[in-house]
This record gives C-alpha cells, sequence and structure tokens, in this order.
C-alpha cells in the first residue's frame, strides 16, 4: 500500500472518532483544510445544552448555581439561563418577582420548576419558550404588569400545576394589544389553582391557546391592595379574546355574592367583550347558581361582539346560561344546562340572543329553567337553528315558552342523581339516541365517543352502558 494511502486512511479514522467525540459532547464540528487540501473535521468547543441551575434560600449568587452550591435568587437564574437549560428553586419563601426576557427555542425550552413549596411574587414573562410549573405566587405589587400573579408576553409558553392567589390585579394574564396578535399565541396553561385574585382568574389575549384543567374560585371585585380599581371592575373566571383558542376542562366555582370585595360584580364563568372568533369551550363545568339583584347574577357565559363560538359538552349551573349581544355564529350543541327553582324570578333564563344571528342550538338538556330556553329577538331570528332539546322542570310545571322540533318537552332526562349533581343518564334515559348527529361533536364531557349508540343523545353525557361520577368529583374542589 502506498504511504499516501496509509495516511488517508488514519486521516479517515480521526475523522470518525472526531465526529462520534463530537456528538456525545454536545459539540459541533466544523470542516477544515489540511496541508494537503483534504476536508478535516475539527471540534468548536461550546457548552453543553441542558444545564441544570438550583436556586435555594440558603444560597448566593456569586455561587455557580449548582446543587451543591446554589444561586440565591430565581432572577439570578432568569439572568443566566439559556435554551435548554432548567432552574430548580428548592423549597421555601422567596420574596422576589422574576422577570424574563430570555427565550428558549423550539426544541429546547427555559424552565422554571418548583422543588416543594416554593411561595414567590410571581413572574413577569416577556419571552418565548419558556415553562413555568409548580410554583406558589401570591402577595403581587400594585402594577398594571406585575399586579398579576403572572403576566405573559410571549409565545410557546407552558404555565402548569401553580398555585395562583390573592394577587392584587389578577391570577394570570397573556396580554396583546391588538387582543387577536399572534405576538401571543400557541401557549398551554394547564392545572393551574387560581383563588381569591382580583378581577378574574385568568385573562387569554392572542391566538391558540391551550386552556385545560385549571380551578378558579373565589375571585373578587375589589383587591383591598389595589389603590384605585376601576369603576367597571367585575369578578369573573375566565376572560377571553383573540382566536383558535380551546378551553377545556376547566372548574370555575364559588365566586360568590357577599364575599369580601365583592360589592356589585356580575359574576361570569367565561365572558368577552371581543374581539373574540374561532374559539371552542368543551368539557367545563360551571357552577354559579346565585343573584343579588336582576342585573348581578351568576352566568355561564356574557358575550358581547364575538362570533363563532363552539359551546359543547359543558355543564353549566348558572342563573343564566349564556347571554350573547352582538354576537354571530354561536354554536351551542350537546351541553347541560341546570337551574335551580328556588330561584324563579322571570330574569332567570337559559340562551339570550340579542342581536345574535345564526346561532345554533341542538342536543341540549335544559332542567329545572324557569324561562323560555332560548329568547331571541328579531335579529337572532336570522339563520337560527334549534331542536333536539330536553326541557323539563322538576316540579312538574310546564316549562315557558313553546317545544320547538325534536325537543323532548316536559319529559324527565333521568339523570343518574340531579340533586346531588350527577347529570350523567340514567340507563332509562329518554334522552339516549335521541339527538341529531353533529360531525363537530365527537365524544362527550367524560371523553366517551359519541354516538355510542345507532344515535347521539342529548346533553353533555351519552350514555355507554355505566354511569359516571358526579362532576363535583371528577372536578375535585381545593381546599385553600
Amino acid at each position: 500500500m502506498h504511504t499516501r494511502d496509509v495516511e488517508l486512511g488514519l486521516l479517515s479514522v480521526l475523522v470518525a472518532l472526531s465526529l462520534a467525540a463530537s456528538t456525545q459532547l454536545g459539540q459541533a464540528v466544523r470542516p477544515q483544510k489540511s496541508a494537503e487540501g483534504h476536508a478535516a473535521y475539527l471540534p468548536i468547543m461550546r457548552r453543553a445544552p441542558g444545564e441544570i441551575y438550583y436556586v435555594a434560600t440558603t444560597g448566593n449568587n456569586s455561587n455557580p448555581g449548582t446543587k451543591s452550591q446554589p444561586w440565591r435568587t430565581i432572577q439570578k437564574a432568569a439572568d443566566t439561563m439559556e435554551a435548554w437549560d432548567t432552574c430548580i428553586v428548592v423549597a421555601g419563601d422567596y420574596y422576589e418577582r422574576v422577570r424574563v426576557t430570555r427565550s428558549g427555542t423550539s426544541d429546547g425550552p427555559i424552565s422554571y420548576v418548583a422543588q416543594g413549596a416554593v411561595t414567590m411574587r410571581g413572574f413577569t414573562v416577556l419571552a418565548d419558550y419558556i415553562k413555568l410549573t409548580g410554583f406558589d405566587i401570591t402577595d403581587t405589587p400594585d402594577d398594571n404588569v406585575d399586579g398579576f400573579g403572572i403576566f405573559l408576553r410571549g409565545s410557546y409558553c407552558t404555565i402548569e400545576a401553580n398555585y395562583i392567589h390573592y394577587c392584587t390585579r389578577g391570577g394570570m394574564s397573556m396580554y396583546v394589544e391588538p387582543h387577536d396578535s399572534a405576538a401571543v399565541s400557541n401557549c398551554i396553561i394547564r392545572n393551574n389553582r387560581l383563588y381569591k385574585n382580583a378581577m378574574a382568574g385568568i385573562q387569554v389575549f392572542g391566538r391558540n391557546h391551550l386552556v385545560e384543567g385549571n380551578e378558579v374560585w373565589g375571585t373578587i371585585q375589589y383587591h383591598p391592595n389595589w389603590a384605585n380599581p376601576p369603576s367597571w371592575a367585575d369578578a369573573d373566571g375566565i376572560t377571553f379574546f383573540g382566536t383558535g383558542h380551546t378551553f377545556r376542562k376547566n372548574y370555575i366555582h364559588d365566586i360568590k355574592y357577599g364575599d369580601e370585595g365583592n360589592v356589585n360584580p356580575h359574576i361570569d364563568c367565561f365572558q368577552s367583550w371581543g374581539p373574540a372568533y374561532g374559539i371552542i369551550f368543551e368539557q367545563n363545568l360551571c357552577l354559579n347558581i346565585q343573584e343579588q339583584t336582576p342585573s348581578e347574577a351568576g352566568q355561564g357565559f356574557m358575550l358581547e361582539g364575538v362570533s363563532d363560538l363552539i359551546i359543547r359538552n359543558n355543564v353549566i349551573r348558572s342563573f343564566r346560561d349564556v347571554q350573547a349581544f352582538g354576537s354571530d355564529g354561536l354554536t351551542i350543541v350537546n351541553n347541560t344546562f341546570a337551574g335551580n327553582l328556588w330561584l324563579d324570578p322571570p330574569q332567570q333564563g337559559s340562551i339570550g340572543l340579542n342581536s345574535s344571528p345564526h346561532a345554533t342550538v341542538l342536543n341540549n338538556i335544559f332542567y329545572d329553567r324557569p324561562s323560555s330556553y332560548v329568547s331571541a329577538d328579531s335579529a337572532s331570528l336570522q339563520g337560527l337553528a334549534v331542536g333536539y332539546n330536553c326541557v323539563y322542570r322538576s316540579d312538574g310545571r310546564r316549562p315557558a315558552g313553546s317545544p320547538q322540533p325534536n325537543d323532548l318537552w316536559r319529559v324527565n332526562p333521568l339523570f343518574v342523581n340531579a340533586a346531588g349533581g350527577d347529570f350523567h343518564l340514567g340507563a332509562n334515559s329518554p334522552c339516549i339516541d335521541r339527538g341529531t348527529t353533529l360531525a363537530l361533536v365527537v365524544n362527550d364531557m367524560d371523553g366517551v365517543s359519541r354516538p355510542w349508540g345507532p344515535k347521539y343523545d342529548i346533553g353533555a353525557y351519552e350514555y355507554a352502558g355505566t354511569a359516571g361520577g358526579a362532576p363535583n368529583s371528577l372536578y375535585s374542589s381545593s381546599t385553600r
């Protein structure tokens, strides 16, 4: 073999070893020219991705941020971390508000993770690809931005399993102007608990967010630490704007008149005054049966200036179920709306449509609703499709209004246990196989496929041979 061939063979081996080593070390490689003019690959040394840093109350910001030598503040981590990095915050009280401005990447988000009970004053996130998990957030300052437990102006972020409570301006806000801007988009807000926050538990703006599995309760209209609240202050579960969102399996309850700070709110589980369009609400549980005055009452949905919303497979127990003003193309299908006859003034209603054409109201159960299950003014009659609904009063009285095509009128839906809050259909329910086929409803509140039998069932639950538990047990309440 020629000496030159031996040299080329050795060079090939060295190149292979260099590539393997650089891959294991997380290093890049860069082609270089050898003296002979052949390409050789030399590793470029750089910091390996995926550093894990630690913060502890016993730490010091001059430390390297390791487990044995942690930093003292979460802000130090926010000012240091790069894509792929994780900050683990050890249990303790951190009286700090953290400002996050360094973004992760699509394949390497920056993560902040609470290890144990970590109490702090919240996050202001002005970055993309950020994950916040497991923090106890409270006592925020009186400020338009930092007053929220989490203020988020970024995209592709995940906010999960945090307990956000008693925050001065609100629980969580994903704010952007205009309200449907793509500058805040594609975030996941999942399994958070939001208690006793001002105005609303969650405020959603932007595009294409998933808001799932959150619990909101105890919202207050006037937070005692808010020095100059606006005259229009309210107390709601979730307010929403923008487009493309999905709200799924959220549990909103116990936002009460009579609570300190709730002077005269109209309390809504979901509210928007637009712009809001192309949004899905499914498998949510809203418990809001209460009234203080005719204009101050518990509502499921309060809508103004919205369009093309899909409201499907929800259980809504409220004084008024859906009130819409100047809203077009609402689709309200396969829900269970349950009132309470001890609240029996004429103002208690189900679906109220005011200048809201092209609505669809099909396959719903209206149980113990004193007034007409759909009330529509002349402008709302345009394109209105109503039918295949079950309407029943448990006191035996005739429901207000008139039946629509294929309705089960004055027919007991035979729930498993309505008094106990279990609105699954019993085995002998007349609502089984009595709905119309709806391509946009592929499952029920429990995730059971529709149809289970030959036809769709009416209401939020499809009967699948066995009855499930009450929604109140499926969506468990927090004790604090």
